[in-house]
């Protein structure tokens, strides 16, 4: 177990040390509390809207009164759920990219494995490493959201809601550590880091954004009046087809998971979050399968590898 613990203390230390990792993780703090502020104004927007209307039918005396919008305090945080599928995916292959790859260019990774080190627990050691980096950031980044989110809605989060934030946290871990374990596989596959970054980017982008764009053309679209600003809006609803072409995709599953535990989506906005969690266990398991096998196919491929 030392030498597992000696390999995640390094990447650790190295992760921190890295000026790129560490504008991106700026980037990511930054867009975090920026989240917080656009939510906070759009819901604004709504309800300034919707007093507007009110106090003009009011006005012409009509009783005729459009009914209130709900407003669900954490929905204000849904843009995290974009930050996190973007830059927390940049984050995790940055952690990744050269695990290998770079340490077989420069040769210390022979180094390594001249001493008391079996090959299993490089890749244990990496993962660990790369998890507590995540883990710190995504723990830092849900203390400052609950600060901000009482700071913008001047009411401390209830149970449930603390309870959502953990959990929607917990997923983005999760989805992080998804990316990650891709990243090391491509690392161990590729002899050359450049070519393996290139490759995890190419991966992430279509994952990323080519299937759930794929998904939506096979979505059915219809015509919603806004009841409040009286405005046209296009409503997409999901058919067999593009939910089946999603479940490619772990970013798609973290974004429906993580919009159910925000109170983006009215069906689950007021449920408890056990029952969220319970109603997307399907989403969770996709997003979470092609992370195991990969980490299965790394340590078999990592026993045969020329390291």
């Amino acid at each position: 177990m030392k030498p597992v613990l000696t390999i995640a203390d390094k990447e650790f230390r190295a992760a921190f040390k890295d000026k790129v990792f560490l504008l991106i993780t700026a980037l990511f703090f930054v867009l975090s509390i920026a989240s917080v502020y656009i939510g906070s104004s759009t819901k604004n927007a709504e309800m300034t809207a919707y007093n507007n209307v009110v106090d003009l039918l009011k006005a012409q005396g009509s009783s005729n009164l459009p009914v209130s919008p709900d407003i669900y305090p954490l929905a204000i945080l849904k843009n995290i759920i974009t930050y996190v599928s973007m830059i927390g995916s940049v984050l995790a292959i940055f952690l990744g990219f050269d695990a290998f790859s770079g340490e077989r260019e420069n040769g210390s990774i022979k180094l390594i494995l001249t001493r008391p080190v079996y090959r299993d627990q490089l890749i244990t050691g990496k993962l660990i490493g790369g998890g507590m980096v995540i883990g710190l950031l995504l723990i830092i980044t849900l203390i400052v959201n609950i600060l901000l989110f009482t700071a913008v809605s001047r009411i401390f989060p209830t149970a449930n809601e603390i309870g959502r934030l953990v959990a929607f946290i917990f997923t983005a871990f999760l989805y992080m550590m998804v990316i990650l374990t891709i990243t090391l596989f491509i690392s161990i596959k590729t002899s050359d880091r450049t070519f393996g970054f290139l490759t995890m980017m190419i991966i992430w982008l279509f994952i990323g954004f080519v299937i759930p764009q794929l998904a939506e053309t096979q979505r059915n679209f219809a015509m919603s009046l806004n009841s409040t600003s009286q405005a046209v809006t296009t409503v997409a609803t999901d058919t067999v087809a593009s939910r089946i072409i999603e479940y490619f995709s772990p970013a798609a599953q973290f974004e429906s998971i993580g919009e159910n535990l925000l109170q983006t989506v009215s069906d689950t906005a007021g449920i408890g979050v056990l029952s969220v969690i319970f109603k997307q266990a399907i989403s969770a398991f996709c997003m979470l399968a092609p992370g195991i096998v990969l980490l299965l196919a790394s340590y078999r491929a990592v026993q045969k590898e020329e390291l």
